[in-house]
Order: structure tokens, then sequence, then C-alpha cells
């Protein structure tokens, strides 16, 4: 465990931060292609999303770690960790934010209209907060997808979790033990993730309540 520990924080580190520039970029194209934009964006963004969608993350992680040093971008592959994972998990971030987006009621729009807010202050104000509440659940399952995903960035040397149990491996030939010790740790990072998912659903929903009530 002493020497699967340096990967494990490894790989935290690499899902965390792929999650989060992922959300930074997703949830805003998202929110954009649940509204009418201009037609060449819009075909951007899906022709993205197709992209992300339609290729397993092992041939995006070999075209960023060959292609990246081509257009005179010399990174370590730990940055092309980042980079891979974000750009993964931000095609399918978009979808959640829009099909979230989407799924709000007209009537929650002509409310808000009623009351005489803009569509930036019906957006920010009255839909977004409730989007959230619809996004936790998908964007968990996201994170645990991405925490999996990680897993193949050993393929270009990154010390993550899954390269740190081949090392065990090659020196003491403990083929079933570190399979086992890899699954309980990859399992017991997605269980806290979805723990912490639905707290926030929990924390969220009660705060939206409270509004709500103090607004009448």
């Amino acid at each position: 465990m002493p020497r699967l520990l340096p990967g494990l924080m490894l790989t935290i580190e690499l899902s965390l931060l792929g999650f989060f520039i992922a959300t930074v970029i997703g949830v805003p194209f998202g929110i954009l292609r649940a509204y009418k934009i201009p037609f060449l964006v819009s075909i951007i963004i899906d022709f993205y999303v197709f992209v992300v969608r339609g290729t397993p993350i092992l041939v995006q992680i070999y075209a960023a770690y060959f292609l990246l040093p081509v257009f005179g971008l010399k990174i370590s592959p730990f940055w092309i960790g980042i980079v891979v994972l974000s750009f993964n998990s931000a095609g399918y971030q978009i979808e959640i934010a829009r099909a979230a987006i989407l799924s709000m009621d007209d009537g929650q729009y002509e409310g808000a209209f009623a009351l005489g807010l803009g569509k930036f202050h019906t957006l920010f104000f009255v839909i977004l907060p409730q989007a959230v509440l619809r996004m936790l659940p998908p964007m968990a399952n996201e994170m645990s997808n991405l925490i999996k995903a990680s897993s193949v960035l050993s393929v270009i040397t990154v010390f993550e979790l899954h390269k740190a149990a081949n090392a065990i491996i090659s020196d003491s030939f403990k083929f079933l033990e570190m399979l086992f010790a890899q699954a309980v740790l990859y399992v017991a990072f997605v269980v806290a993730m979805t723990q912490l998912s639905i707290y926030l659903e929990k924390r969220i929903g009660i705060s939206l309540q409270v509004k709500n009530l103090s607004q009448r």
C-alpha cells in the first residue's frame, strides 16, 4: 500500500484537475448550445462533442502525445494527461449542461419574464440554480468515468495508480493481489465522489426550498 499511495494521489490530482477544467469549459458551452447561437458556433460545438464521444480515450491520448510536440507544444506526460482528460470530459459535460437547461419547464421562463426579468437574469437566477440540481447525478457519473479513464494514462508513462500497481507486479509477480488493491482504491474514490454529489444535491435542494419559502 505505501508504494501504491503516490500513484493514488496522482490519480486523484489528475481526475480532480481534469474534471474542474472540463467543467469550466463544458458547462458554459452546454448553456450556449441550449440557446439560439450562430449556426457556425453550433456546428463547431456539435463536431467537438461528436469527436469526443465517437473516439476512444486511448486514441485521444496517443493523438495528444504525438501531435502536441509537432505543433511545438512540448509538455510533460502529466499535463498531456490533464489536457486529454479535460478534452474528453468537457465533451460529455456539454451534453449534460445542455440537457439540464432544456429539461426546464417553459413555465419557469414565462414566470420570470412576467416578473420583468431579462434573459440574462432569468438564466442565472431562475434556470441555472434548478438546472444544477439536475446536473449533479450525471456529473457524479462523469467524475467516476474520469477516475477510471485516468488509468489509461499509464500508456504514456504517467505514474498513476494503475502504473504504480504494474510496477509492483513487475517486481513481485503478485498479479491478483495488485488487481484487488487497485479495485478497492478505485471503488473507494468513486464512492467518495458519489457521496459528495449526494450531499451537495441535498444541500442545494434544501437551500432552494428555503429561498422559495422566504420569497413567498
